[in-house]
Parts: C-alpha cells; sequence; structure tokens
C-alpha cells in the first residue's frame, strides 16, 4: 500500500493546552502539517475555513463537548468524509458507542502512547484514502453504466437479487422494486416470446454453472419494451463451489433500431420502399432452395414501364417518382397471395415485389402447377398498371412490358433468372410493348445438349477420367503442411482439364453428384492409405459432401466401412458441408453430425458466412472446423466491413473451440491481415494453387514449409 502524504494537514482540538502542545508537537515531528484549536466552537470555525485531511478531537472540553462538535462538524462541506479520531481517557463502552453514534472514524484512550499516535493518525489517514478510492471507482463504475445504459445484478441462492442503480434505470423500476427485487420478478418482465428461453438460461446458469450470452426484449415497468443484451456467468469460492452467479444487461434498443435502418436503407429501394437487387436476390435463394426441395415450378416476372421517359418529359420527374410510388403499390395489391410465397418478412408484411431498375420492378412467383399460371399473374400485373393514375388533377395513363423466366427450365439460380426475365422482357418491347413473353432461347437445342454433357459425365465417371488434385492447408507462421481439401477434375480426352464449375452443376442437377463424391472419397482413401504405407506425413484430406450424399440414410456406416477397409482413422477424413445445406433440415442435419462425430470423422463447415444459418443454430452443430469464405477474404487488408466480418468469425470461432481456416489467401497483405487478427491456417494461392496428388506427394516427403510462392508444374 502506497505510504500516507507526511505533508497531510490535520487539525488537533483539546481544551487541555499541554496535552494539546504535546499532540501537536509529535505529529509535527512525524512531519504533518497541524493546526490547533483550544475548543469544539474554535475547531468548527477553523474547519469551514479550510480543509483538513483528519481532526483529532478531545471529548471532554469546556462549552460543546467533542461529541457535539463531531455532530456539528459532520454537517459542514467536506466534513462528511474526513475521518475523525476522538482522544477519550473514557474507556468504556458507553463512551465508545456514543463517539461512533456521534460520526468519529475511531477513538484513541488516554493516557495517549505517544510513539503511536502518528502510526494511528497514518492508519486513519490510509483507511480513508483507501475508502475514497472506492468510493471514486463506484462513482466511476456508475457513470461508466449509465453512459453504456448496462446494469449488473447478483443473483444469490435463494433467488433474491442485488441490482445496481442502471439496472433499474433500464428497467424503469422504481428504487424500492428492486431492492426485493428476485429472479421470478426480473423473468416477469422478459416479454413472452422471450421468457422461456431466459428461464432455460438462467437455470442453466444456477444449476450447472453454464455462462451464457443473450439479447431480449423486456417490458418495462412504464410499458415500454425494450432490446437488452445479458451476460451473465458462475461465481465460485476458494474450493469452487458455485455461490452465487451474477451478470450484466445492457439497453441495446438504440443500437438494434439503428442496426434495422441501416439494414432497411442498405436493402429497400428509397422511392418505394421495395426491396433492392441485392435483397431480392438474397430472398430468392431461399426459395429456390425450397422449390429444389419439393421439385416445384417458380417464376421471375421482370416488369417495365413502357416509354417512361416520355411521361417524365411531360409532368416532370417528381411527377414520375409519385407515378413510380402508385405502381408499386398497384404491382402489392393487384398479385394475388396465391402467386406468390413469403420468401422474406419485414415489418409485418410479405416482401416478394423489388425494384431492379429506374422504372423496373421483379416479381417471384412460387409453388406454380403450369407456366400458364405465370402467364396470368403477368397479364393481371399488366392490366394494374394499365389503369389511369390521377396526378395533379390530370389522367396519367402508361403500359408496361413483362418478361418470364422459369425455374428450373431456364435456369437455377436466382441471378441467372432474373437476367433471363430480362431478355424476355426486350423480347416483349421488340414485339410491341404491353404484353409479356417467356424466355426460350432455342429450349430443345439446349435441352439436347444437356443430355449429352450428362452423357459425357456419366462415361467420364466410368471409364477413369476423373482427376483428383489436392490443395494445402497451411500454417501460415511455419508455412508447414497442415492438411488438404480434395478437389476433383475432368481429364476429357478433347476438352482437356475440366474445371469442376462446369460439370459439378450439372452432376448435382442430374444425380451425378452421388457416384462423383463416391468416387473421390475413396480416392481420398486411398491416397491417406498409400502415405501411411509409405511413412508420410498423415495430414487430414477435407472431401465435399454433397446434400444428396449428407441426406443418405447410409452415409455414416458407408464412410466408417470405407476407412476400416483402407486401414485408416476415422479423423484422418475432414467432410466439408455449406451452412445451406444444413440449414435445409436442421434437426436432421444435427443428429447426422453427431452420428459422424461420434464416429471420430472431423466436420468443417465451408463457405461460413455466405448461408443463412444464425448463432443460435451455429452453436448446435457439432463441427471442428469454420472455413471463411474467399468473398470476405478478398479485401480483409483493406478493413473495412470484409475486416470486420472476418474478425467477427474469427472471434466467434475462438469462443466455440472451432479451428478457423481462411479460403482464397492470394496475397503476403491478405494473409498478413488474417494473422495479425489471429487466424493463422490458410488456404490458397500464395502458398498452392491445387495440384495433382502426385504432386502433393512430394511435397509432403519433403517435410519441408512451403516455399513462396509454389508454382504447379
Amino acid at each position: 500500500m502506497n505510504p500516507v502524504p507526511a505533508g497531510s494537514r490535520l487539525l488537533v482540538v483539546d481544551d487541555d493546552c499541554l496535552l494539546r502542545g504535546m499532540a501537536a508537537r509529535t505529529l509535527r515531528h512525524a512531519g504533518f502539517d497541524i493546526v490547533e484549536a483550544d475548543s469544539g466552537e474554535q475547531a468548527l470555525s477553523v474547519f469551514e475555513a479550510t480543509p483538513f485531511d483528519l481532526v483529532l478531537l478531545d471529548v471532554l472540553m469546556a462549552g460543546i463537548d467533542g461529541f457535539e462538535t463531531c455532530r456539528r462538524l459532520r454537517r459542514l462541506p467536506g466534513g462528511a468524509r474526513v475521518p475523525v479520531l476522538m482522544l477519550t481517557g473514557l474507556n468504556d463502552t458507553e463512551s465508545i458507542d456514543r463517539a461512533y453514534e456521534a460520526g468519529a472514524t475511531d477513538f484513541i484512550t488516554k493516557p495517549i502512547q505517544w510513539v503511536l499516535l502518528a502510526h494511528r493518525v497514518r492508519y486513519g489517514l490510509r483507511s480513508a484514502a483507501a475508502a475514497d478510492a472506492m468510493r471514486r471507482s463506484g462513482d466511476s463504475l456508475a457513470r461508466a453504466q449509465r453512459m453504456a445504459h448496462m446494469g449488473n445484478w447478483e443473483l444469490r441462492v435463494g433467488g433474491q437479487m442485488g441490482c445496481s442503480e442502471e439496472l433499474a434505470r433500464i428497467f424503469g423500476a422504481p428504487a424500492e422494486a428492486m431492492q426485493c427485487a428476485s429472479a421470478d420478478a426480473f423473468l416477469e418482465r422478459v416479454r413472452d416470446f422471450d421468457r422461456e428461453r431466459v428461464r432455460q438460461a438462467r437455470e442453466r446458469l444456477q444449476n450447472e454453472g453454464m455462462p451464457y450470452q443473450l439479447v431480449f426484449q423486456v417490458e418495462r415497468f412504464d410499458g415500454v419494451a425494450r432490446t437488452v443484451f445479458e451476460q451473465a456467468a458462475p461465481v465460485r469460492d476458494v474450493h469452487g463451489r458455485q455461490v452465487a452467479a451474477e451478470g450484466i444487461t445492457q439497453d441495446i434498443t438504440d443500437r438494434v433500431e439503428a442496426e434495422r435502418q441501416i439494414r432497411h436503407l442498405a436493402l429497400h429501394d428509397t422511392l418505394t420502399g421495395l426491396p433492392n437487387r441485392d435483397f431480392f436476390l438474397e430472398l430468392a435463394a431461399p426459395a429456390l432452395e425450397q422449390a429444389r426441395r419439393s421439385d416445384s415450378l417458380c417464376a421471375v416476372l421482370q416488369l417495365d414501364i413502357d416509354r417512361f421517359k416520355s411521361v417524365n418529359d411531360a409532368i416532370g420527374h417528381e411527377g414520375g417518382d409519385r407515378v413510380l410510388r402508385v405502381i408499386a403499390e398497384r404491382l402489392q395489391a393487384g398479385t394475388r397471395g396465391a402467386d406468390l410465397t413469403a420468401i422474406g418478412r419485414h415489418g409485418g408484411h410479405v416482401e416478394v415485389l423489388a425494384r431492379l431498375g429506374a422504372n423496373a420492378f421483379t416479381v417471384m412467383l412460387v409453388d406454380l402447377d403450369r407456366a400458364e399460371h405465370a402467364a396470368g399473374a403477368a397479364q393481371r400485373l399488366l392490366q394494374a398498371v394499365a389503369e389511369p393514375i390521377h396526378l395533379a388533377g390530370r389522367d396519367v395513363q402508361v403500359t408496361a412490358s413483362i418478361g418470364i423466366s422459369l425455374f428450373p427450365r431456364d435456369a437455377r439460380e436466382p441471378a441467372e433468372l432474373v437476367r433471363f426475365a430480362e431478355q424476355a422482357l426486350y423480347e416483349a418491347k421488340r414485339t410491341g410493348r404491353a404484353r409479356h413473353r417467356f424466355f426460350d432461347e432455342t429450349m430443345n437445342a439446349e435441352a439436347s445438349a444437356r443430355l449429352a454433357r450428362e452423357a459425357d459425365l456419366r462415361r467420364a465417371i466410368g471409364n477413369g477420367e476423373l482427376r483428383l488434385h489436392l490443395q494445402p492447408k497451411v500454417d501460415a507462421a511455419s508455412r508447414r503442411i497442415v492438411g488438404a481439401e480434395a478437389l476433383v477434375r475432368w481429364q476429357h480426352p478433347e476438352r482437356g482439364l475440366v474445371p469442376p464449375v462446369d460439370f459439378i452443376p450439372l452432376a448435382e442437377e442430374t444425380g451425378l453428384i452421388l457416384p462423383l463424391t463416391d468416387w473421390v472419397l475413396e480416392e481420398a482413401c486411398s491416397l491417406l492409405a498409400g502415405w501411411a504405407r509409405d511413412g508420410l506425413p498423415l495430414v487430414p484430406v477435407a472431401v465435399n459432401v454433397a446434400t444428396p450424399c449428407f441426406m443418405s440414410d447410409d452415409l455414416v456406416d458407408m464412410l466408417s466401412a470405407r476407412i476400416a477397409r483402407h486401414g485408416l482413422q476415422p479423423g484422418q477424413l475432414m467432410l466439408e458441408v455449406t451452412e445451406t445445406l444444413l440449414m435445409s433440415d436442421i434437426d436432421r442435419a444435427v443428429a447426422r453430425l453427431e452420428a459422424l462425430r461420434a464416429r471420430g470423422f472431423r466436420l468443417s463447415l465451408d463457405d461460413f458466412g455466405t448461408g443463412f444459418s444464425s448463432l443460435g443454430y451455429l452453436k448446435r452443430f457439432p463441427i471442428d472446423e469454420l472455413k471463411i469464405d474467399r468473398s470476405f477474404v478478398r479485401d480483409v487488408q483493406h478493413g473495412g466491413k470484409d475486416g470486420a466480418l472476418v474478425a467477427s468469425i474469427i472471434t466467434l470461432g475462438r469462443m466455440l473451440d472451432l479451428k478457423v481456416v481462411a479460403e482464397g489467401v492470394e496475397t503476403d497483405a491478405q494473409a498478413a491481415a488474417l494473422m495479425a487478427q489471429g487466424c493463422q491456417l490458410h488456404q490458397g494461392f500464395l502458398y498452392a494453387r491445387p495440384m495433382p496428388a502426385a504432386q502433393f506427394r512430394e511435397l509432403l516427403a519433403q517435410r519441408l514449409p512451403v516455399p513462396l510462392p509454389l508454382e504447379v508444374a
């Protein structure tokens, strides 16, 4: 503990001049600055004029005694916290009690032991300094909590809670309510739809000592709903026994609302309030995924106002904007609910309509029985647009043209469906406007070409035309290979080496993905077994598992049998799955992952950040590794949104005890930025391009760090 400065200013009060003088000399000799007073009245006058660090006060004095002097001193400015040592020869319990009741900090009995007096004074000053520091710390904490809108609480055995003042403010609670707060009373303020989730988290905390972090809504005592973030953990004694639980609760309503508004502005057209192109594509993706699983027909309608430039020229841009708003309202109301799907909800409204251009709108139709239903919907939209618009005392009449593309006939991805609908729209305008047209780019020829490609790929799988390439996963700190991803290539007899982007989608569409994945798994296990026989390092090999393979009921037994046949350990094979795959059927996916984990297989979540899983679901997935999608890594060295997202994923992986691998690392700057954020497992062209299995084997045999750059022969 730091010593109290010797120059502390003391007031010595005693009507006995001899004792007062001896005390003053002793304390001056010890280095203190002393002011003397011979009565209580003089002491109060002196104290009111100038501050003191400590008062040494005799009890029995002429005039007002020490007890009354102490009481009055405590009421003076600066007197509430100054330490007061009472000098008394009345060494009895009653006098001591009176001294403390009057406000004394401590007492010293007469006859005074002069050798110890300075030590007693220093102790009193140190105690006062420590108490003052604690008060300042408490005040600082209270100010910080007020600024952060964060309160703290402690949940004791028996359900009683201790709550900070800021927690009371967050709940708009009166002081008396917080003084008798209980866990049950707190839970009653949680909104109905969040209450069970919070209750379960509290129970796990108290019964199992499991910490938690939750975001939920509460209803204040004044009826106002607020969003809070709460984090809690157990409190344990020196023996490790849980004796309480403590946590913080922060009001994040303003932040949540700001984020909602920012997201709304980023994803919506400011003129009409409809989703913009990016949001439409985001909303369309899960709808198409659902259509894939249910084998249903979807349509994208691209609507464009005919000759809209002439409308702007006639009534001005402000009038043109009003026309667009009216048309947006008509499109929302004019399409029957049976034609559309609730592919996204925001503010309670179904969003299936988007504004993708200056005077262009797009609609998604799902679960259609026939293509004619899309034509009927398009015709109703055209009629709704053609109704006169009453604007500033005049009627404005416009027409529109519509292009239609069909899923899965024309395309299977949202962006392609929009592009093909736009091409059909151009054809509708070219042939006279105010009509609709389907996209049909030599459909028979395309179907024939697709059948030919399917037969070609089927032959390739059976005739040994596939090649397995491997891309290393590297520890960026040591530049040593710690794993590899298996990637398939097609050695076409005429086209040469065909990249997977040219045949994997075809394999998925035609069902050939099952034998293709089976070939990759067999080849990967054969390589691992060969490395083991030759004494090479056995780094795990990752294989991408497509949806049909993952959902196959015999996947776990098939993999276990294959591993046993090659004499391998399950942990040598890493199975990579995507967020989209897992989200298609969460309960079934979790059960399948747990079964694979129970058999010893390692699991990786590929392309993390591009799917639609929430953190709540992520906690359920028993995985070993997260792979950061290359789209985020591309600009990670520049910070910004990509840098923030990558940092969040790395932190999330660390908190969930997962390995984190960055894909698509191509530059030193990217690698340095990733390592600075704590991610040193990398995969990308900076270290090695995908290479034939024989070349990867040579790298393993060298047992050396990966050179930079690594060129593929």
